[in-house]
C-alpha cells in the first residue's frame, strides 16, 4: 500500500507552524473582506479573488486539453472565486500561421466543436465552488470565415498593429465589422451552452476592441470613429449581440485599459466618459488594466511598483455602481487587502500569483497566508507565452509539465525511502518538499548557516525575492519528515554516514574564472564575496572591513534590510563597494547588481558580448536596459577586462582592440556561473542513480535561474 501524505488543510499538516491561534485569527481578520461573497449580475462569487485571463498555451490546435483542464481545476480547488479562461478566439484560425504568436495558444470558440472542451472546464471547476468566465478575444488578425486568408486588421490602416504584426493589411469595412459582431455573439452562445457563468469581452491592452476605443489607433471618420460613442460602437454592438444570443441574464464583464499609455491615446478621463456609454447596453462588471502591449511604458515588469495602477480602478468606480476591480501588477496579499479595504476595487484580479500558488485563496481562508508561495514577478511565464510556448513558472514547476508530471500529493511513494538532498537553495528545497509530500524521509544538508542558497544574496539585490526566501524557510520547518542540517560540508564519507537510499545534489554552479592581472586586488569585489557575506561568512582573503561588515550584519540579526543598506552605502568607513564601480558582466546577474547599486554611484557595466542581457527574457530585457540607461548607468558591450590596477579597470574593445583605463574605486565581478560536477562525479560512483540539478548543470553560454533549479528539484523527486 502506498504512503499517502496528509492533505493540505488538515491540522496534522502543520506540526511545526510557528503561529499561535491568536496570530492565525489576526491573519484571517486582516484578509476577511477578500473572503466575502460578491455578485456579478445573477452570479454570486464565493470570495473577491479573481484569476485574470492568460493565454497559457496549453491547447491542441485550439482545443482544450487535459493539461488545460487540470490547470484550471487546480485553481478551483485552490479556492479562487472566479476563474477566467484566457483568449477564447472568435474567428476561425484553423490552418493558419498568425504573425502574433500568442494567438496560436488560444482556445477556439468559433465552432460548436469547441463546446465540449469548455464544458469540461466548467464541470471540473464548479464542484469546488468556482465560477467560470470565458474571455472572448480578437487580437490583431481576423478573417470572416475559414475560406478567407487570415490578415492583420485594424480600425485604421495608418497605425501599426501590435507586437510582431507591423502595419495592418486591411482596414475594417462596415460589412466586416458586422461579421465580427456576429462572431462574438455566436462564441458567447457556445460558452453559455457549455455552462460558462460569465462572458468577458477583452477591450484592453491594445487588442482589436481596444484599438477601436482608443484615440491613438482609431482615426476613422465614419460612425465607428471620432466621438466616444462612435469609438465605443463596436463594443456596444458586441454587447447587444451577446444579449440577443444569450439573454439579458447572462452576465457580461468588460476588461479595459483605463489608460492605454499610448501617445495621443486614451487617458483615464476618456475612460470615465466611455464607461457610462458602454454600460447603458448592459454590463455587469469592469476589470481595469493599463497599457497596450507596445506601450512605451512597462506595466507588468518587476521594475513597475506593485499597485502602480490600482488608482485607475478607484477612479472608474466614480462613474459606475457595478463591481470594479484592478488587475495589473498585483501579486501580494497585502496589496489585495489594500484594494478591497481602501476603495480601490470591489475585488482583486491576479494571474501570475495564481500560477505561482493555485491554493492562494484557500490558504488565506484556512488562516495560513504565511504559507502562500509568492510570485516573484520574474516574467518567465510571459517570456514563454509571448512567443507561443507553454506557460512556465519559476516557483511552481508543475505549471510547465502539468498533468503529465502530476502533483506530488497525487503520486504517493510506494515505499518510504531516505532521500539526501545536498544544497538548500531553491532546487534542493523544492526536491525536499516534493519528496516529503510523496512520503519520503528527507535530510537536507548545506554548508551555510541558513536555507535559501543564492536566493539569500538575490533578495538583498532584489526585494521581490525576499518573500520567496521567507516561504522556503517556512517550508523547511513545515514537514516533519524533513531534517535540515546546516553549517555542514559534504563529501562522500559524510553521505555514507547518512546512509540514504537516494541522493539529489544541488551544490550550486561553479564560479566562471576571470584570470587577469590584479583580479585578487583589494579593490575587487567578487559575486562570491557578496554571497558569502549574505550567508554570514567573511569572504576568503578579505580583511577587517569585511569582518566588521559581517559582524554588524550578525549583530542586526542578519536582516535583509541591513544587508541591503550596507551594500548600497557608497562612501564612509564601512563602505564595501565604492562610489565609482565597474561591473564586469552584462548578463542577468551583472545587470541586476548594477540596477540594485546604482543610486548614488557612478556605474559602468562591461561585457564582451555584442548585446547585453544574456539570461533576461523577452519581457524584461529591453525595459531593464532602458531603466539602467535612465538611471545613468554606462553600458559598454564588446568590452572585456584585461587588468585591474589600483586606479581601476583596464579594458579592451574586442572588435577594435582599443584599450582604455576606466578609473574606479571598485571592480565588481558578476559573470554568472558554470557547470559544477566535482561532488557529483564522486558521489555517482557510490550512488549510480544520484541526480545533479540546478545551476550546477548550467550549459556553456546559458544562464540558469530559479526556474531551472526548481524544475530540476521537482523532476528529481517526482522520479523517485
Amino acid at each position: 500500500m502506498g504512503i499517502r501524505p496528509t492533505q493540505y488543510g488538515e491540522t496534522a499538516r502543520y506540526p511545526c507552524i510557528l503561529w499561535g491561534s491568536n496570530e492565525r485569527s489576526f491573519a484571517v481578520a486582516k484578509y476577511q473582506k477578500l473572503l466575502e461573497p460578491l455578485k456579478i449580475g445573477k452570479v454570486e462569487l464565493k470570495n473577491r479573488f479573481i484569476m485574470l485571463p492568460m493565454t497559457i498555451e496549453k491547447v491542441d490546435n485550439y482545443h482544450v486539453t487535459d493539461d488545460l483542464v487540470d490547470f484550471y481545476e487546480q485553481r478551483a480547488k485552490g479556492g479562487v472565486g472566479l476563474i477566467e479562461i484566457g483568449s477564447c478566439y472568435v474567428c476561425d484560425c484553423f490552418g493558419t500561421e498568425p504573425k502574433y504568436h500568442t494567438t496560436t495558444g488560444a482556445c477556439g470558440c468559433w465552432d460548436d466543436e469547441f463546446i465540449p472542451g469548455y464544458k469540461r472546464i466548467a464541470d471540473v471547476c464548479h464542484p469546488h465552488g468556482a465560477k467560470i468566465a470565458a474571455q472572448l478575444q480578437l487580437c490583431y488578425e481576423w478573417r470572416a470565415s475559414g475560406d478567407d486568408p487570415l490578415l492583420s486588421y485594424a480600425p485604421s490602416a495608418d497605425v501599426p498593429s501590435g507586437p510582431f504584426v507591423g502595419m495592418p493589411e486591411r482596414e475594417y469595412t462596415k460589412e466586416e465589422i458586422a461579421e465580427v459582431v456576429k462572431q462574438y455573439g455566436q462564441a458567447a452562445r457556445r460558452c453559455k451552452e457549455a455552462g460558462i457563468d460569465i462572458i468577458e469581452i477583452h477591450a484592453g491592452i491594445g487588442y482589436m476592441v481596444m484599438r477601436f476605443l482608443s484615440k491613438y489607433s482609431n482615426h476613422r471618420t465614419d460612425e465607428y470613429g471620432g466621438s466616444p460613442e462612435n469609438r465605443a460602437r463596436l463594443l456596444t454592438e458586441i454587447i447587444d449581440e451577446i444579449h440577443r444570443t444569450c439573454g439579458d441574464d447572462m452576465p457580461i464583464l468588460i476588461r479595459i485599459s483605463a489608460d492605454d499609455l499610448m501617445p495621443d491615446g486614451n487617458r483615464i478621463e476618456d475612460t470615465l466618459e466611455l464607461i457610462p456609454i458602454i454600460e447603458a447596453h448592459g454590463v455587469d462588471a469592469w476589470s481595469i488594466q493599463a497599457g497596450f502591449h507596445e506601450a512605451p511604458r512597462p506595466v507588468a515588469n518587476q521594475i513597475v511598483p506593485e499597485g502602480e495602477f490600482i488608482g485607475l480602478a478607484k477612479q472608474c468606480k466614480t462613474v459606475t455602481n457595478k463591481p470594479v476591480w484592478p488587475g495589473t501588477r498585483i501579486n501580494s496579499l497585502d496589496m489585495c487587502d489594500k484594494v478591497v479595504n481602501e476603495g480601490y476595487g470591489d475585488a482583486v484580479g491576479m494571474a501570475r500569483q495564481f500560477i505561482a500558488d493555485p491554493a492562494t485563496a484557500r490558504k488565506v481562508a484556512e488562516g495560513h497566508p504565511e504559507l502562500v508561495r509568492p510570485c516573484i514577478v520574474c516574467s518567465r511565464c510571459l517570456d514563454n507565452i509571448f512567443i507561443g510556448k507553454p506557460c512556465q513558472c519559476s516557483v511552481n514547476a508543475n505549471v510547465w509539465q502539468g498533468v503529465e508530471a502530476g502533483l506530488p500529493e497525487d503520486k504517493p511513494a510506494t515505499e518510504e525511502q531516505h532521500v539526501a538532498v545536498i544544497g538548500a537553495g531553491p532546487g534542493g528545497l523544492e526536491a525536499a518538499r516534493v519528496a516529503a509530500l510523496r512520503g519520503h524521509k528527507v535530510t537536507v544538508v548545506d554548508h551555510s548557516d541558513r536555507v535559501g542558497g543564492l536566493l539569500n544574496m538575490a533578495q538583498v539585490l532584489n526585494a521581490n525575492i525576499e518573500p520567496l526566501v521567507t516561504y522556503w524557510q517556512g517550508e523547511a520547518k513545515l514537514h516533519p519528515n524533513i531534517n535540515v542540517v546546516l553549517k555542514q560540508d559534504v563529501d562522500v564519507n559524510y553521505l555514507k554516514s547518512l546512509n540514504p537510499d537516494q541522493v539529489i545534489l544541488s551544490p550550486g554552479g561553479g564560479i566562471i574564472p576571470i584570470d587577469v592581472p590584479g583580479i585578487d586586488g583589494k579593490n575587487v569585489v567578487k559575486s562570491e564575496d557578496i554571497k558569502a557575506m549574505c550567508n554570514g561568512k567573511v569572504p576568503e582573503g578579505k580583511g577587517m572591513l569585511w569582518k566588521a561588515a559581517v559582524a554588524a550584519i550578525k549583530a542586526q540579526g542578519g536582516t535583509v534590510g541591513f544587508m541591503r543598506m550596507g551594500l548600497n552605502m557608497a562612501s564612509g568607513p564601512t563602505a564595501i563597494v565604492g562610489k565609482r564601480v565597474v561591473v564586469v558582466g552584462g548578463g542577468f546577474a551583472g545587470l541586476e547588481v548594477a540596477e540594485a547599486m546604482c543610486d548614488g554611484r557612478e556605474i559602468t557595466v562591461i561585457d564582451p558580448a555584442k548585446k547585453l542581457g544574456n539570461g533576461i527574457g523577452i519581457i524584461d530585457k529591453n525595459p531593464t536596459i532602458n531603466l539602467l540607461k535612465k538611471k545613468g548607468v554606462k553600458l559598454m558591450p564588446l568590452t572585456e577586462l584585461i587588468e585591474v590596477t589600483k586606479k581601476g579597470a583596464k579594458v579592451k574593445n574586442v572588435e577594435t582592440g582599443e584599450e582604455q583605463l576606466l578609473e574606479c574605486d571598485t571592480v565588481l565581478t558578476s559573470v554568472g556561473v558554470e557547470a559544477n560536477t566535482k561532488l557529483y562525479d564522486e558521489v555517482v560512483k557510490v550512488w549510480p542513480h544520484a541526480k545533479l540539478i540546478g545551476d550546477a548543470t548550467t550549459p556553456a553560454g546559458k544562464v540558469y535561474r530559479t526556474l531551472e533549479a526548481v524544475k530540476g528539484g521537482y523532476e528529481a523527486s517526482m522520479a523517485i
